[in-house]
Order: structure tokens, then sequence, then C-alpha cells
């Protein structure tokens, strides 16, 4: 089996939303809270997708900033729901 990456992650992301996320965005260059809050973005803006419920503290504790928490919020808030 080959190791995880961006483009064979280990769990789906309906399953566990925050490990597939870490696991993507980690193999990129730059920031790992930029590429993920990208992400996010792109999937709610630019593909639709009706994101689940996701917890802030099933991310490392060193992504835990208001930039973070400020998206989880709002998730929390438009669950199920494409931007």
């Amino acid at each position: 089996m080959s190791a995880p990456n961006a483009l064979n992650p280990t769990v789906s992301f309906e399953d566990n939303p925050e490990k597939f996320i870490l696991e993507y965005c980690s193999n990129k260059e730059g920031s790992l809270e930029t590429n993920i809050l990208e992400f996010l973005r792109r999937l709610t803006t630019v593909y639709k997708v009706k994101m689940p419920s996701m917890k802030l503290e099933n991310f490392p504790s060193s992504l835990h900033t208001p930039q973070m928490k400020r998206a989880m919020e709002y998730f929390a808030k438009n669950k199920n729901k494409a931007a």
C-alpha cells in the first residue's frame, strides 16, 4: 500500500473531514493553516460542497487560530449548505 498523500488520503471526507483535510493539505507548500482555509474556501465556493460538521478540537492545537475558529463557526451555522 502506498503512503498517504494529497491524491491518496487514508480516510474519506464524509467519515472524518478533519483528518481528510489535514492529510490533503499537509503535503502542499506553504502554511498548513493557509492551505486548509484555501481548501475549505474552494470546496464551498467553487465546488459547492455541502460541508459536514467539523470541530476545531479535531485539528492540532497549532491550528486553533482566530481564522480557523471563524471558519468552524461558519460551518457549524451553515451546516449542510453549499455556499
